[in-house]
């Protein structure tokens, strides 16, 4: 028989282990916070290079993010599934906490059977291009990067000595809102220029790009060094 001694030891141990176990619990993550890791990535910090067009009246930007595709997004576009991957970017000049002009860039891929090639809709500010490739590189080329993307006017981006983007990419974003917003964006007259602070719908891109949402296959965030902008756009 055991004696009161023991059985208080034994029972103390139980309590232990009971406490253990609920602070590991406690500890793991949450499903949503499991499925917001795997699908959400913070990138590392990479260079970006600004340059103004032939006139100097358009900021340009080039800037890679291939690490968006994963293995997981390499084998649907091998698979000919449809996948749009979209970029929202913010532009920062000098240490001014405040964005001064936002972009985006939105491009479609999808899979024809017939001629076994990939067609690449490409939408930017006031643009829509067509574009045709037979290998996923030349999806990667057109999708997985942006390439003298316009990011400001000269009235917004003329004074600043450096400037940075602050930048979200998304493959297959389902929600309607974000879309829909996207859409107003990327129909926006060319020669308006880009949203900036004033315009309703810079306030209203800005409130979606701060927004934390998950609502996508995989994001990719990550800022640009800052770096002066140099003074002809390369070919």
């Amino acid at each position: 028989m055991l004696s009161g001694k023991t059985r208080r030891a034994g029972s103390a141990h139980v309590i232990a282990l009971l406490l253990i176990g609920v602070f590991v619990q406690l500890m793991r993550p949450s499903p949503a916070r499991a499925q917001e890791s795997a699908h959400i990535i913070k990138g590392a910090p990479r260079k970006a290079r600004f340059a103004w067009n032939s006139d100097r009246s358009r900021l340009l930007v080039n800037v890679g993010f291939y690490d968006v595709v994963s293995g997981k997004v390499r084998r649907k576009l091998t698979r000919g599934l449809p996948t749009t991957i979209v970029l929202t970017a913010m532009l920062y000049a000098d240490k001014n906490p405040k964005p001064i002009s936002t972009t985006v860039q939105s491009c479609r891929v999808t899979w024809h059977v017939w001629d076994e090639l990939y067609r690449i809709v490409l939408h930017r500010l006031g643009q829509k291009r067509t574009r045709w490739t037979p290998t996923i590189d030349g999806v990667l080329r057109t999708c997985a990067r942006a390439h003298k993307l316009e990011v400001a006017t000269a009235r917004q981006a003329a004074s600043a000595k450096s400037l940075y983007l602050r930048a979200r990419v998304q493959v297959n974003p389902i929600d309607p809102a974000v879309l829909q917003k996207i859409k107003r964006w990327v129909s926006r007259p060319l020669r308006t220029g880009v949203p900036a602070p004033g315009d309703a719908l810079f306030s209203t891109f800005t409130g979606l790009f701060m927004k934390r949402f998950d609502a996508a296959e995989r994001t990719l965030e990550f800022r640009t060094t800052p770096a002066a902008p140099h003074s002809r756009a390369e070919s």
